[in-house]
């Protein structure tokens, strides 16, 4: 609920702020680590728009995978299974470089 009020107050500040009256879409990036369930996230987001300009608004979601970079070899690759072992070297010494980002991509206003 909270992720979906924070989306919501980002899109409607940026629409007045561009002086559109009525906020359509919101596309977001989450990364998979931030354990988002999409369909909770849509649900919760309606509400949160309710009586809003971005009441009736699409949310877009785009969720990206965890991808590591090996510190040893320096091979980037994608975890899967939560399991942080270079394919390359087999070295545990690796580095999340995506999967926790949670941002607003782009609104669309009228």
């Amino acid at each position: 609920m909270t992720i979906a009020r924070s989306i919501i107050d980002i899109a409607i500040a940026a629409a007045e702020k561009a002086g559109a009256r009525r906020v359509t879409r919101v596309n977001v990036i989450a990364g998979e680590l931030r354990g988002i369930i999409p369909l909770q996230l849509t649900y919760c987001f309606g509400l949160m728009a309710e009586n809003t300009i971005a009441s009736g608004a699409q949310l877009g979601l785009e969720i990206v995978p965890v991808s590591g970079k090996c510190r040893r070899c320096d091979e980037t690759f994608v975890v899967k299974e939560y399991r942080y072992i270079c394919p390359k070297c087999q070295s545990e010494d690796v580095q999340t470089v995506s999967g926790t980002e949670l941002r607003v991509k782009d609104i669309e206003v009228e």
